[in-house]
């Protein structure tokens, strides 16, 4: 076996172009494992841990691409080189290449909707033209000035056009995912989000528990902050009003920033007549109602049943019961995995792919065993030294800037946590380990097999060391989704972690179990006071 680095000075590709160019580099005859990734800091501690990293490979910079592969004894590396060399050029199946927007728009015909996946830098330069055609954008790209996500945005209104993003990882338009979505039922809810897990969580929640959506619409991280002031939110919220196919319309963000809340609310009270459901999230507006026609929620779990409240008692009730289909079970659960452990504390690490789904976990678990550390914390005095090492109670958001720089997110590549959980396991201290599962287009094909190895391993340290661990996990997809949910849910249960139906619950159980909290009171109250939106049919 060698081992062999390439790099290419100055070429740049799209970190899921690099994911699938990396998959197909694995077929090629001869070649015992490869990654092509760009030179981030963050992608060559990786390539050094996979014992994939060369002399030539360590001198590269973050603009260069990498190609690292494990070649069998006996195995040309120039002809296989040669090989991903062409899948670079845009010579293997996946799909047509064009070398310019004007020639792609020619060739395709007709298109009304354009995603684009570049550097932030450049994004207004392709953004404005297409704008000036009626060309809707989903705009996936990171680190986008927020002068330009103005100038563009305020471009798109001029030109009635929606444009959705910078930093939007999922849209529905019509029913048709972009970025990464799930096959969610049709139906009469609306979603605007700021939030992409956010979007995810809501709509699976919603079509499992017998809703659908007509279209879901992410308007990038930034939108309700003051310096964008809602621009895509107040666009979207006049669409979704004059749109036949919905009802309800759900808005949800982590906190916005106050002026935008208040601007958001007054727009929807003057002008809007349809129905809404507000969640911004770990916001003290849960359980706030004005005119029977607006509410106000802090949890992705509460939304949805504050959405199912606005089509009548059997739609809340069956709702109510998927989410939640037998609460004593539920603080059973709690129970015996607390006295599994002889009633012994530990700390929660909860390892996170959906920043919105971390933020959830951060904002309920605070609220049961108090301070919550994180890399992208609640409070400032909560943020982690390193990132790479849990603190206390942690919660880790792995698809965040310092993990995603030059590598696929973590929903496309778990590698990141595949490691981190077995690292975890190793702290003595820890006693629940917490993850989501995001499933739909665009994520891992069989994201939970990816990690089986190292939840058993992670089982097995806990159980060499004389002590227990509780594993316990949400899955957010629907049974239509590319990776068969109920197969990762059993697979999941088959190895011993616990697995609820959204992440609040998911987040709820781990902090009881993990002060050693069985009070079927308290856990019942703190469950009405936090997942219920103050409101029945």
């Amino acid at each position: 076996m060698i081992v062999k680095n390439y790099v290419y000075r100055g070429l740049y590709r799209d970190s899921v172009q690099l994911m699938r160019i990396s998959e197909e580099a694995k077929g090629i005859k001869g070649v015992l494992d490869a990654a092509i990734i760009m030179g981030t800091e963050l992608n060559k501690r990786l390539l050094r841990e996979r014992g994939l990293l060369t002399v030539e490979g360590e001198g590269a910079g973050e603009n260069d691409l990498v190609v690292a592969l494990k070649i069998a004894e006996g195995y040309d590396p120039d002809r296989i080189r040669d090989e991903i060399e062409k899948l670079l050029r845009g010579g293997g199946a996946r799909g047509e290449y064009y070398y310019s927007v004007e020639s792609a728009i020619e060739a395709i015909g007709g298109a009304d909707l354009a995603l684009i996946s570049i550097p932030g830098e450049y994004v207004k330069d392709i953004a404005l033209p297409l704008i000036e055609k009626g060309i809707h954008l989903h705009i996936f790209s990171d680190h986008v000035p927020i002068e330009d996500e103005v100038v563009i945005k305020k471009k798109a209104i001029e030109n009635n056009v929606l444009v959705m993003g910078p930093e939007a990882g999922t849209s529905i338009i019509s029913g048709v995912g972009i970025g990464f979505a799930n096959a969610v039922e049709r139906g009469g809810v609306g979603i605007i989000a700021a939030a992409g897990t956010g979007l995810q969580e809501l709509s699976v929640l919603l079509s499992n528990g017998g809703l659908g959506v007509s279209h879901g619409i992410g308007v990038g991280g930034r939108d309700l902050k003051s310096g964008v002031g809602g621009l895509s939110t107040l666009f979207s919220i006049d669409l979704l009003e004059r749109d036949e196919s919905t009802d309800v319309i759900a808005i949800v963000s982590k906190p916005p920033s106050r002026d935008v809340a208040e601007k958001i609310i007054s727009y929807i009270r003057s002008r809007a007549s349809k129905k809404y459901v507000i969640c911004f999230m770990g916001s003290d507006m849960h359980g706030w109602i004005v005119e029977n026609r607006i509410i106000g929620v802090s949890t992705l779990h509460s939304a949805a049943l504050a959405t199912a409240h606005f089509y009548g008692e059997k739609q809340y009730t069956s709702m109510d019961k998927y989410l939640l289909p037998d609460i004593e079970e539920f603080i059973n659960v709690i129970g015996r995995e607390v006295r599994n452990r002889g009633g012994r504390r530990g700390f929660v690490r909860g390892l996170y792919t959906g920043g919105t789904l971390a933020y959830e976990a951060q904002y309920l678990l605070g609220k049961i065993i108090g301070p919550v550390y994180s890399n992208t914390p609640l409070h400032p005095g909560y943020g982690l030294d390193d990132p790479w090492v849990s603190y206390k109670h942690t919660v880790v958001d792995l698809g965040s800037e310092e993990f995603t720089k030059g590598r696929p997110h973590p929903m496309i590549d778990p590698s990141i946590r595949v490691e981190r959980i077995v690292r975890e396991a190793r702290d003595r201290d820890v006693g629940v380990i917490l993850m989501d599962f995001v499933l739909g287009y665009g994520s891992h094909p069989n994201p939970v097999e990816a990690h089986l190895e190292a939840i058993d391993e992670a089982f097995k340290i806990a159980e060499r060391d004389g002590r227990y661990l509780t594993i316990i996990a949400h899955v957010a997809g629907t049974p239509k989704d590319p990776q068969n949910m109920e197969r990762e849910i059993e697979l999941l249960r088959n190895r011993g972690v616990y697995v609820f139906n959204s992440n609040a619950l998911a987040s709820i159980a781990a902090g009881f179990i993990a002060i050693g909290e069985t009070g079927h009171d308290r856990i019942r109250s703190f469950i009405d006071k936090h997942l219920y939106p103050g409101v029945k049919p």
